[in-house]
């Protein structure tokens, strides 16, 4: 309850009270990646997070969400699709992520599902 009450948080304070603006698929997702959020499924939550965005883009596209464009563009959009990416893809030299690096980085891995929550937030309140 505490995780659901912080997503809600972000939202009034991003978007005021009129809440997100998202299309079904998006609105579906997102969802989704708040169940997971506050299941402290911090992987499902980054990978989520990716999806909530790419669905929003893909049903705005060529409609001129300015916002949109500027987080496709932006640092953080670039991090997350990179860090989306490692977890699916493992590409790297060794594995992305192990069971004992669940538990072990689990701080870290929270810090990452909050930092893609607001990106999305942010992204679907303006």
């Amino acid at each position: 309850m505490v995780r659901r009450r912080w997503v809600q948080d972000r939202i009034v304070e991003s978007a005021g009270d009129g809440g997100l603006a998202a299309g079904p698929h998006a609105e579906a997702l997102f969802a989704e990646m708040v169940d997971v959020f506050a299941a402290a499924a911090w992987l499902a939550t980054v990978i989520l997070a990716h999806a909530v965005l790419e669905a929003e883009f893909e049903q705005r596209d060529g409609s001129g969400a300015a916002v949109l464009n500027t987080v496709r563009h932006g640092r953080d959009y670039a991090w997350l699709r990179r860090r989306r990416n490692s977890l699916l893809h493992a590409d790297g030299p060794g594995p992305a992520i192990t069971t004992a690096g669940r538990i072990r980085d689990r701080a870290e891995l929270e810090q990452d599902a909050r930092r893609a929550v607001m990106l999305v937030i942010r992204a679907l309140a303006g």
